[in-house]
């Protein structure tokens, strides 16, 4: 119903804060990240997502698109609601969610709180193939990435057959030690070959 609201912020509450624009004031659920930046009076742009319930209507904001669009993916799947979800995304970066569910670390969700193995494990599953690899190296949800050495290193390694899950452990593992993609790629190769 709203892609976004802009406005200047009126108030900061404990787990949301409240928008004013044009006289109106939007009480908008946002993430502990972005309440620990906000100050009031700042002009900010929120990309929202409103939740419909029998008995309630509830906005939730983001600073961009893409973590707009990493919260609807993941209210997506049975057991994670509106709260979880933003402890998740207050938790852990994109880039951390994405590494998390392209290694099937379903260890990273659990140490959310409010989050149990179950749900860690329902996350990765049915996530993993909705996730690019361009995402746990930091690039766009919406658009590809440029490419980067790990990037390429990552493509590298799962055009050779190796799982997304494989190359962006093994390439993660070895991404500070090279910097080109060639380099990164013997080296995951390597640390593949030990396994």
């Amino acid at each position: 119903m709203y892609a976004f609201i802009r406005g200047k912020i009126a108030l900061i509450g404990e787990q949301h804060l409240a928008l004013d624009v044009s006289g109106v004031g939007y009480k908008i659920s946002v993430t502990q990240r972005f309440l620990q930046q906000a100050k009031l009076g700042e002009e900010v742009v929120l990309y929202t997502h409103l939740i419909v319930r029998e008995d309630d209507l509830s906005l939730y904001g983001f600073a961009t698109e893409q973590e707009k669009n990493m919260f609807e993916r993941l209210i997506g799947i049975s057991g994670v609601g509106p709260k979880a979800g933003m402890a998740i995304l207050s938790s852990m970066t994109l880039n951390d969610i994405a590494t998390a569910i392209l290694s099937a670390d379903a260890r990273a969700f659990s140490k959310v709180n409010g989050i149990g193995p179950k749900t860690a494990g329902r996350i990765v599953l049915e996530l993993k193939d909705k996730i690019d690899v361009s995402e746990a190296v930091g690039g766009d949800v919406l658009a590809p990435a440029e490419s980067t050495p790990v990037a390429e290193a990552m493509e590298a390694l799962i055009s050779l057959g190796y799982e997304k899950s494989e190359a962006v452990s093994a390439v993660s593992a070895v991404k500070d030690l090279a910097d080109s993609a060639e380099d990164l790629t013997r080296m995951a190769l390597k640390r593949l070959s030990l396994q």
